[in-house]
């Protein structure tokens, strides 16, 4: 008797999981020339029936690949031979004419100087204190829940509303860093701190630091909860102190986390639009541009060239895909990460563990232990000094870090109860003097706030329901099967998350031109759902290869086919990375402001998203700063109030996807 597979087909038995289908034909004796040929065919159409099955499981994320991320990458690296007129008509083929005009622009070495900055300084001052935030934040001290939830705000914030807020911030004789820095004694007179050349792009790095440093923090916390305590007392007994255990032994055994939070950052870091773009992007110059920013301009606002736009894009995605094979060749996507058997695990930490130790004790009998007697002993005295108030002191620590975090938010707060005078108050006032509540009513009648939140909340539910219904089949087939062309699709996946729509966005509008896409629902909600498709499949991928498969051949013995298996038995096993994938997605889109700003911008229909609409108060002589702030903290509060309520989960979501 054959076990029926959800479509009524015989299901392979375990070992089909590789892709090789056993099928058992029960013996019904001798038979005649006829019914003998059925038995034959029967079992080679099966065959090919359950071979094809990753690709029936995969297809639906193979056509949204193709369709929204390589169609319009193909496209662009056309578009860049192309001669294309200020309105878009294609006027015949220009050979590298796009790519000489692009590096014969005065513009270019500093645009390039500052993309290099750019990505050094944030890359390397974000993942150096994330580090130590993350090992702060693993120790056990009274009020460290609160730290973590304030670490959440600038994650779960739109990056359109904290770049606004860290513009207002800046601002030169009413902006309130100048009063403080001022009522200090720091600074004799204020400081244009996003319009002066000489300090933009330096302030504007300041707060790419900061908003990128939640998500690292996260990521290499993850990653501290995945290695053993055993590890630590092996350290502790072999000697070795807070300092030495934590390179030699934290160090090494993060290295995983330490390189997915690198590369990411790396990425996310380079596609930066929005902080540049919001804080200092229409003012003149180039001075606080980078190559994403500049390809904006040259495309769409300044020169309109989409085919210089298109040469520029091509670069980037040259850069992007040497460190796209730098990521696959590092972590290998074609490897089994199902997960070990439990004693082999504890003889490679062990192995590990040796291994580290015994290298920092043989650099310690090489030399190092004299040279560091001094630092060592002032370092026992400090510890000694440290032990009794270190309770007390990791507390106020973390309320120092927290209120860092809060405080642009509580600006805001501040800032959207001050009437119009006062937000252009010189000296700015720290508090409202007159507490103008009615913003929050006003606000409403100023702009179409209920339609921006309706259109946003739409299109990121989409969006996310989208991607699950993609994600989750395309994750379980690849985590569960082996078969020909898995590395390279994982290869694919790994590929379309290093490319960020706004790497594409040259192709994305030209194929949203030949679809008569722009402007419309299902055209925004296809592209979010791509750009996001590939992190769910990663992450529910990881998690999903760490839960034996043993519960597979189990629910197979007793009928259930493959999708039933998915759906009853992995899924709810899996829902720390189902949660985590669902909450970054939604968050993701109803974060998401260049591709709307660009296709789905169509105020005439009732069709603009909250990050786009609320651009409105930013004028180019002033700013309702009040009215902006108001609409900010109606979308803020329940993206960060979704977010603390899931923060553990998200934890260990995070931990099955960085560790594999």
């Amino acid at each position: 008797m054959h076990r029926r597979d959800d479509d009524g087909q015989p299901t392979p038995a375990p070992n089909g999981l590789s892709g090789q289908v056993t099928e058992h034909v029960p013996d019904t004796g001798p038979a005649g020339p006829g019914p003998a040929e059925r038995p034959t065919l029967r079992p080679r159409r099966l065959s090919i029936w359950h071979r094809s099955a990753p690709l029936r499981w995969l297809s639906p994320s193979i056509l949204v690949i193709t369709l929204v991320v390589a169609f319009p990458a193909a496209y662009m690296v056309w578009m860049s031979f192309l001669r294309i007129n200020r309105i878009g008509q294609i006027e015949g083929f220009t050979g590298l004419d796009n790519y000489r005009r692009l590096f014969s622009e005065p513009a270019l070495p500093q645009v390039i100087s500052n993309t290099t900055l750019w990505l050094i300084v944030v890359v390397g001052l974000t993942v150096l204190f994330s580090l130590g935030l993350a090992q702060f934040l693993s120790k056990s001290f009274f009020g460290r829940r609160l730290v973590r939830l304030a670490l959440i705000v600038p994650w779960a914030a739109s990056l359109v509303m904290t770049a606004t807020v860290w513009r207002f911030i800046y601002e030169g004789g009413n902006g309130l860093l100048n009063r403080l820095l001022m009522d200090l004694g720091i600074l004799n007179a204020p400081v244009d701190w996003y319009k002066d050349p000489s300090v933009a792009f330096f302030s504007i790095m300041a707060v790419g630091v900061i908003t990128s440093i939640p998500f690292t923090t996260y990521v290499l916390l993850a990653g501290l909860q995945t290695i053993p305590q055993e590890v630590l007392e092996a350290a502790k007994i072999d000697g070795a102190g807070p300092f030495a255990t934590y390179r030699s032994v934290i160090l090494p055994l993060l290295r995983p986390s330490l390189l997915v939070a690198l590369v990411l950052n790396m990425l996310h870091v380079f596609n930066a639009f929005t902080v540049i773009w919001v804080i200092a992007g229409q003012t003149a110059g180039h001075h606080a541009d980078t190559t994403v920013t500049w390809m904006y301009k040259i495309a769409f606002t300044v020169q309109l060239d989409p085919g210089e736009a298109a040469a520029l894009a091509v670069v980037n995605v040259i850069f992007l895909t040497l460190l796209v094979a730098a990521y696959v060749r590092i972590l290998r996507p074609d490897r089994d990460i199902a997960a070990q058997p439990a004693a082999s695990a504890t003889g490679s930490v062990r192995a590990k563990t040796a291994a580290a130790i015994g290298g920092w004790s043989e650099r310690v009998r090489t030399g190092l232990r004299p040279a560091l007697v001094p630092l060592r002993g002032a370092g026992n005295v400090v510890g000694r000094a440290w032990a009794p108030i270190r309770p007390v002191g990791l507390s106020v620590i973390g309320f120092l870090v927290a209120a860092f975090f809060l405080a642009p938010y509580l600006a805001m707060l501040l800032g959207s109860l001050k009437t119009q005078a006062e937000m252009f108050a010189v000296p700015a006032p720290y508090l409202p003097q007159e507490w103008t509540w009615s913003n929050y009513v006003d606000v409403w009648d100023r702009i179409p706030l209920a339609n921006y939140l309706r259109i946003s909340l739409f299109v990121a539910v989409a969006a996310t329901v989208a991607v699950l219904f993609i994600a989750a089949p395309a994750a379980y087939i690849l985590a569960r099967s082996k078969f020909r062309g898995r590395a390279a699709f994982l290869g694919v996946v790994l590929v379309t998350q290093m490319f960020p729509a706004v790497a594409l966005l040259i192709g994305l509008y030209r194929q949203a031109l030949f679809v008569d896409g722009v402007h419309t629902f299902w055209f925004i909600i296809a592209v979010n759902t791509a750009f996001n498709l590939a992190f769910a499949i990663w992450i529910i991928h990881a998690n999903v290869s760490s839960i034996p498969a043993d519960i597979d051949e189990a629910a197979m013995i007793d009928g259930l086919g493959r999708f039933r298996i998915m759906l009853r038995m992995i899924l709810p096993l899996a829902a720390p990375a189902l949660i985590t994938v669902t909450i970054f997605t939604f968050i993701q889109v109803w974060n998401e402001f260049v591709i709307a700003l660009t296709l789905f911008n169509d105020p005439a229909n009732g069709r603009v998203p909250l990050t786009v609409g609320v651009q409105q108060f930013i004028g180019l002589y002033e700013t309702n700063y009040q009215y902006l702030f108001a609409a900010a903290l109606m979308a803020i509060v329940p993206a960060v109030i979704l977010f603390a309520v899931i923060e553990r989960r998200l934890v260990s979501g995070l931990t099955a996807g960085s560790s594999r």
